[in-house]
């Protein structure tokens, strides 16, 4: 059975760090008020350029032990500002 595909929008935020203060680590904070914590494989190291900007990004979506949710990118598409907004 596929697993199924997700998309998720929201912003990028830092999730983890090192010790020196660097991002080790993204989540996307959607617009329904979930957190999804990026696996942190190839695709999801690309939105550690995408701090603070708003995304579209496809992916799978595994529920961890601990109630988090996981989402390993399989693409991103970056949202222009001003278009997250629903009204037009």
């Amino acid at each position: 059975m596929p697993v199924k595909k997700n998309k998720v929008s929201g912003i990028v935020v830092p999730a983890k760090w090192d010790d020196a203060g660097n991002v080790t680590g993204t989540a996307i904070q959607s617009f329904d008020e979930n957190e999804y914590i990026i696996e942190h494989d190839r695709s999801g190291r690309v939105l550690k350029e995408l701090i603070h900007h708003s995304v579209v990004v496809t992916g799978k979506i595994k529920e961890r032990l601990d109630g988090k949710k996981l989402i390993r990118v399989l693409s991103v598409k970056s949202i222009p500002s001003g278009e997250t907004n629903h009204h037009h």
